[in-house]
């Protein structure tokens, strides 16, 4: 009777065992995507204050080397940078073990994450070769039932950067209810594609009298209409620190200015940037708005348009829009649809409108949906 009491017992043991829970992964959520299907669209970057953003040390790119889904998130510090990126965490899961990631580096680096005080955070050794971090919620100063890491999740170099220097992170998240010791992964390489602007570019012959302008050193100005990214929509995410007019310095059409400026060694002249736009895709408010906004643009000045819609009805709008803009200039670029999903599908009609199109009649300079391809869901949103 005892053994068959004890072999009946070790029998519910076995069961109950095998009825355990399988621990699972989960990544980090925003409130669009997560971790692993919009890679760096929320992992950003803390470039410091204002002052010490340019030149730029701290850069964000997909790469093909990676454990899962065949992207990952890389990262290149230069001397100086602040080697820090940040989540911005939503709710984790209850019964977590805790965050667990894959990291690689070009040499030796110390992380710390985790808080916003640096004094908090847990350290791990980056090496070359791939490797999964494991740190439990009290690792990083806070408890299984409370998972409280502040409103930021932190990765940073405890060290300061002093020579050029590689990172890559992937599959970061959380599991519960334990670690998974050998999970499975399925490692790429690259190469990466290398991206090169002849690709975005068509019509550049039409820009001939603003590279002479720029060629001279002489001064004009870019007008820039678009959407909410035009207007600096996330600007400050990661870089909290700079606040909206401190940040207009490094929205993308004072970067154009700034890269053409640099480029033609410009001193005592200069490329100056109005900007404007609504949130959203198209509407009659945008049409609305942009002759007005474009009042004072001459001739030698440059017309940027950067509306957004879905593809299907982006064409009709984007004509009216040249024609406004061809009643100032002929100096005219054209970006294609804000990157998303629908455009990444439809990144060969877009293509097709931009550069072939006879109704489109465009004299413009023109960067092509090619830019979706690059940014989009493919390449899990990760560039910067």
């Amino acid at each position: 009777m005892k053994r068959l009491a004890l072999m009946t017992a070790v029998a519910a043991c076995l069961t109950s065992l095998c009825a355990a829970e399988e621990s699972t992964f989960a990544p980090l959520t925003f409130n669009v995507g997560n971790t692993e299907n919009r890679t760096g669209m929320w992992m950003c970057a803390d470039l410091g204050k204002a002052e010490d953003i340019l030149p730029l040390k701290t850069r964000l790119w997909a790469t093909k080397e990676s454990v899962t889904g065949g992207v990952a998130l890389k990262c290149l510090f230069e001397p100086g940078s602040k080697a820090s990126l940040n989540w911005e965490l939503a709710k984790l899961p209850e019964g977590s073990a805790g965050i667990t990631l894959y990291a690689k580096a070009s040499g030796p680096l110390k992380l710390g994450i985790g808080k916003l005080d640096p004094s908090k955070r847990a350290k791990i050794d980056v090496g070359t070769e791939w490797k999964k971090f494991d740190l439990t919620w009290e690792a990083l100063g806070t408890t299984k039932a409370e998972r409280n890491i502040d409103w930021l999740l932190t990765i940073a170099a405890v060290d300061p950067i002093k020579e050029r220097t590689w990172l890559i992170i992937d599959r970061i998240g959380t599991e519960s209810p334990e670690f998974i010791a050998n999970p499975k992964i399925d490692p790429k390489a690259g190469p990466d594609e290398t991206i090169s602007t002849k690709d975005f570019l068509y019509g550049a012959e039409s820009l001939a009298k603003t590279l002479q302008r720029a060629k001279d050193k002489k001064p004009f100005k870019i007008y820039a209409f678009g959407d909410s990214i035009t207007l600096g929509a996330q600007r400050q995410r990661g870089t909290w620190a700079v606040g909206d007019k401190a940040g207009d310095p490094f929205l993308w059409h004072h970067h154009i200015a700034r890269l053409w400026e640099e480029k033609f060694g410009y001193t005592d002249t200069h490329i100056t940037v109005a900007f404007d736009g609504v949130p959203g895709t198209i509407t009659d408010t945008h049409l609305k708005n942009f002759e007005p906004f474009i009042k004072n643009a001459t001739a030698d000045d440059v017309i940027i348009i950067a509306a957004n819609a879905a593809p299907a009805e982006w064409k009709a709008p984007l004509l009216k829009f040249i024609a406004m803009a061809k009643k100032k200039t002929d100096q005219i670029i054209v970006l294609s649809p804000t990157p998303g999903d629908l455009v990444v599908n439809s990144s060969a009609d877009v293509t097709k409108v931009l550069a072939t199109d006879p109704s489109a009649r465009l004299d413009a300079s023109i960067r092509c949906g090619r830019e979706a391809r690059t940014t989009g869901a493919n390449r899990k949103w990760a560039t910067s």
